[in-house]
């Protein structure tokens, strides 16, 4: 008698322990598949974005012409005429580099009067840049973090109708400050500054079949100079 207890009692001790042992087993492998799936999960979320658009409000300052004294030849005679400073928009394509660079794509466009002297009456002008650049962070671990952006590309000029447009290679140069205020969506803020070539000798506005005010109007030195303040959101994806 005392034997089939023994017995019994063995062989439930035996079957306690392989139901033990199974449902430890059965806890490793929920605990190593919810390992996995949270790995993964944050592999995903870590994963980088590697496109930007952003949108922008600026002001645009600055930008001087030479209004040519008709009785003069000299290059360097005349008074000075300048584009008003005004409102602006402007539109940034980014698509990622590294952790620390973007290559941008930037349009930016105002349209302003140009005057400035008395003799002058104000005429409509519109002045676009389309550069191709990027944009460099400076330091990553502020909350704001700064970034310097730089670009070549094209400048053109559009007076009113019975102007000629006119396109010129320029360059900019700037800083920046990026607030990312989720993963996806950050504020920017930035100033940039534009230098456009221009030939001192040449018409900027003036069309080859054309006589008057327009075709007194020549490039300000070798250089056409504006600014830049801007403010806008970017979207990340």
């Amino acid at each position: 008698m005392r034997k089939v207890r023994r017995l019994g009692f063995a062989r439930l001790a035996v079957t306690a322990g392989a139901a033990i042992a199974a449902i430890g087993n059965g806890a490793l492998a929920l605990a190593a598949e919810a390992s996995y799936a949270q790995s993964a999960s944050s592999r995903v979320a870590e994963e980088p974005l590697l496109f930007e658009i952003a949108g922008f409000g600026a002001l645009a300052v600055g930008g001087h012409f030479r209004l040519q004294d008709p009785t003069a030849t000299g290059m360097g005679t005349g008074s000075t005429v300048s584009l008003a400073d005004h409102g602006a928009f402007a539109l940034a394509a980014d698509l990622r580099a590294d952790a620390g660079s973007q290559y941008e794509l930037f349009y930016s466009r105002e349209a302003t009067d140009l005057g400035g002297n008395a003799g002058v009456p104000r005429i409509n002008v519109t002045v676009e840049y389309v550069h191709l650049g990027g944009t460099l962070l400076l330091n990553d671990e502020p909350k704001i973090q700064p970034y310097m952006v730089g670009g070549l590309g094209i400048a053109r000029f559009t007076p009113g109708a019975q102007g000629n447009t006119d396109t010129r290679f320029s360059a900019s140069l700037g800083l920046g400050l990026r607030w990312p205020v989720t993963r996806h969506f950050s504020v920017r803020l930035e100033g940039r500054g534009f230098v456009t070539l221009v030939n001192p000798d040449a018409a900027i506005f003036c069309r080859s079949d054309q006589a008057g005010l327009l075709c007194r109007i020549r490039g300000s030195g070798q250089t056409f100079l504006q600014g830049e303040f801007l403010a806008g959101a970017a979207w990340a994806f």
